[in-house]
């Protein structure tokens, strides 16, 4: 029950959460403002969002994760839905920031919930599903802000906030639930960042990089290869589809044949399916389906890097969630647009194998993680 309705609070919280890039454009109309000053909505709500999270784990392994998971995405849903009803930007600025703060304390204690109350031999489908409730609520967000802005308006946009209220109340009716024992303290915090779990952050956040700025780029690309505007948003929605896929079967996989085995596999694997995107000719069928098992491939270790950083800091796992999902995704995002400007001087094709080389040290600093219970050498211990 508990795993069902965190992954039903994933959807609507990630659907909220991108209302905003859509709407960029009304949002300029309606506080006369350029792209430039606008932008800084995205900026703050994804760097609280986003970079907080670790901070955010560190509360919720201290507070009951169950109200914290609840009040997220309820903050996110009020903040989101309010965005036509402030007459100053100003006061927006501090909103979605609030709101991000919100999206930080839900995924942090979402998934250390998710985890901890999962069976220990299906923590990675549970973990995987949790994640994949998010990217849908990801990929339906831009449609159905779109759509009620056409049909409301901008201040209309409130009338969508019970789709938050209703699972963050059925899940404040559940029983409190509070770590046994002494919460973890700063410095328990700042272990987590180094030994094994900075590892998988390390792996975790090169990967990433190579995911994010390839998606982010392949439109500039194609254009530039005078694809049509059909196929462009067809590999988008495949490449987005199959990463979504592959985040549920990579945590599935990591409960039969282990998690380190799952997370070198798909760096292993998916090293020479990106170099395949860069050096075949895109614009037929073929590609399309290389697109998508390399997609699947490079998003598939997310869920098993987290569900691994729990069960190495089983007391810490809201704090090791945060650092695994949204901080990793966001100290990432940092680097585009730097990579945008080296692209603008050198080119797509170098600069995106450039990227490519960066899942040669994620494959290593995940080869060097050891799983619980195997000694230094990273094989099992006898009991």
């Amino acid at each position: 029950m508990l795993p069902l309705l965190l992954a039903w609070l994933h959807t609507v919280n990630d659907l909220f959460s991108n209302f905003l890039t859509p709407l960029l454009p009304k949002l300029m109309t309606h506080f006369g403002v350029g792209l430039g000053t606008v932008g800084l909505l995205v900026s703050v709500y994804s760097l609280t969002g986003s970079l907080f999270q670790p901070l955010a784990g560190l509360i919720a392994d201290r507070l009951d994760r169950r109200l914290l998971a609840a009040l997220g995405p309820v903050l996110v849903a009020l903040g989101m839905g309010s965005l036509g009803l402030w007459p100053r930007f100003e006061v927006l600025l501090l909103v979605l920031g609030l709101a991000g703060l919100g999206s930080a304390l839900f995924h942090a204690s979402g998934a250390s919930l998710v985890g901890e109350f999962a069976p220990k031999e299906r923590r990675g489908f549970w973990l995987s599903f949790f994640g994949s409730a998010g990217y849908l609520g990801l990929s339906l967000g831009p449609v159905v802000a779109l759509f009620a802005v056409g049909a409301w308006g901008l201040k209309g946009l409130m009338w969508l906030t019970p789709l938050a209220l209703l699972p963050a109340l059925l899940l404040l009716r559940l029983p409190p639930v509070r770590r046994q024992g002494k919460p973890a303290g700063f410095k328990d915090f700042l272990r987590v960042f180094r030994g094994d779990v900075a590892r998988l952050w390390g792996m975790a956040t090169l990967r990433s990089l190579v995911f994010m700025s390839f998606s982010t780029t392949l439109p500039y690309w194609f254009t530039q290869r005078h694809l049509s505007d059909a196929y462009i948003a067809l590999s988008l929605s495949i490449y987005s589809f199959s990463a979504t896929l592959g985040a549920f079967l990579g945590g599935t996989l990591s409960d039969r044949l282990g998690r380190k085995v799952v997370l070198v596999g798909t760096l292993a694997f998916g090293l020479p399916l990106y170099l395949g995107l860069l050096f075949l000719p895109p614009g037929d069928a073929l590609y399309l389906a290389l697109l998508a098992l390399t997609g699947a491939l490079m998003n598939a270790g997310i869920p098993v890097a987290v569900a691994l950083a729990q069960e190495l800091e089983p007391g810490q796992t809201a704090t090791v969630s945060g650092l695994l999902m949204g901080f990793t995704w966001g100290f990432a995002g940092l680097f585009y647009a730097p990579i945008g400007h080296l692209i603008e001087v050198f080119g797509v094709m170098p600069v995106l194998l450039a990227l490519g080389t960066l899942i040669l040290p994620a494959w290593a600093l995940a080869q060097g993680v050891r799983e619980p219970g195997a000694g230094p050498e990273g094989r099992k211990m006898d009991p």
